[in-house]
C-alpha cells in the first residue's frame, strides 16, 4: 500500500434533535480537520494571533476561531421535511448559513463530535 495515498475523504451527519436523538432532517457533508481547506483557516487563525502580539485572546475570539474552522469543516448539507433556518427550507451553504446552524449549541456540539471520529473519514477509501 502507498501510504501516501492514505488521505481522507468526506463524511455525511445526520442531525439529531438533542432531547429525543430524532433526525431533525437535516444531513451535514463534513471534511476531515485535517483537510487543507480546514488547514488553511487554521493558518489564517494562527497568523492573526502571531501578528496581534499579546494579550489580544478574548472568549469571545475563541469562539469564533472554534465556528470559524467548524464552518470550513462542512462541505455542504440538504435540509428535509419540515427542517428550516430561520423560515430557509433550503437555505445556501455559504458562511453567513453555516455560522447560524453553529450558533445553535447542540448542532455545532454534534458536528464538533463528528469532527472527532478520525475513522468516519478514512472508512469507504479502506473498502475501496
Amino acid at each position: 500500500m502507498d501510504l501516501l495515498s492514505i488521505t481522507p475523504n468526506t463524511t455525511f451527519l445526520a442531525l439529531k434533535h438533542p432531547a429525543t436523538g430524532e433526525d431533525i432532517g437535516v444531513t451535514v457533508e463534513l471534511r476531515s480537520l485535517e483537510s487543507d481547506e480546514v488547514k488553511a483557516v487554521e493558518r489564517m487563525i494562527k497568523n492573526k494571533a502571531l501578528k496581534g502580539g499579546r494579550n489580544t485572546v478574548t472568549a469571545e475570539k475563541i469562539d469564533d476561531n472554534a465556528a470559524a474552522i467548524l464552518s470550513a469543516a462542512i462541505v455542504s448539507w440538504s435540509f428535509s421535511g419540515d427542517a428550516n433556518l430561520g423560515g430557509d427550507k433550503n437555505p445556501a451553504c455559504n458562511d453567513a448559513n453555516k455560522r447560524k446552524l453553529l450558533s445553535v449549541p447542540p448542532i455545532a456540539k454534534q458536528i464538533d463530535q463528528a469532527l472527532g471520529d478520525e475513522t468516519a473519514f478514512f472508512a469507504s477509501s479502506a473498502n475501496g
